[in-house]
């Protein structure tokens, strides 16, 4: 699931990177408007669903975790971990998140000259640079959450116990 959210927002981001290209060809050639729009769109989807997935797939690993060391009995380490793998990702995303929709709704702005086109372009950039930042992040967290996933999976095998008379419940 991790390598999928990743490629995910890896599309959008090189996506918004394509736009922003696309987007300095508009002012010597109005007919390019169109796919500049049409791929800030779809980078705009792909980003806005990729940091979002991402939140959501760590919120429910993170409860799921919960879950399973309120069961086992393992104490709060893994509540605690996932916590603080959330507290170091979510704020950027948030902020990819909004810069990413404020950029698209700065670029109708521009289209309509109700604001400056250099402002557009100012949010693109550092809505690019927020993006990568929060690709190279996310790869990070969720290579983090990977490893405390397959720990918990680990501990939940140890911890298991025989059911029946056999030692072995598959031996039966």
């Amino acid at each position: 699931m991790a390598i999928g959210l990743l490629m995910l927002a890896a599309l959008g981001t090189l996506g918004l990177g394509a736009a922003i290209l696309l987007g300095y060809r508009v002012p010597g050639a109005p007919v390019s408007m169109r796919t500049h729009f049409m791929a800030a769109l779809l980078s705009t989807t792909l980003l806005v669903m990729a940091h979002s997935f991402i939140m959501f797939f760590l919120i429910a690993t993170g409860v799921e975790m919960k879950e399973l060391e309120k069961a086992g009995g393992w104490g709060e380490s893994f509540r605690r971990r996932t916590i603080a793998l959330k507290s170091r990702i979510f704020p950027l995303l948030t902020g990819a998140l909004l810069l990413v929709i404020a950029n698209f709704i700065l670029g109708a702005a521009a289209h309509t000259r109700a604001l400056p086109a250099w402002v557009h372009e100012a949010t693109a950039w550092a809505t690019f640079v927020t993006c990568v930042a929060a690709l190279v992040r996310s790869y990070s967290v969720l290579g983090d959450n990977n490893r405390l996933i397959a720990e918990a999976a680990t501990r939940k095998e140890d911890t298991r116990r025989p059911t029946g008379t056999g030692a072995d419940p598959l031996s039966r």
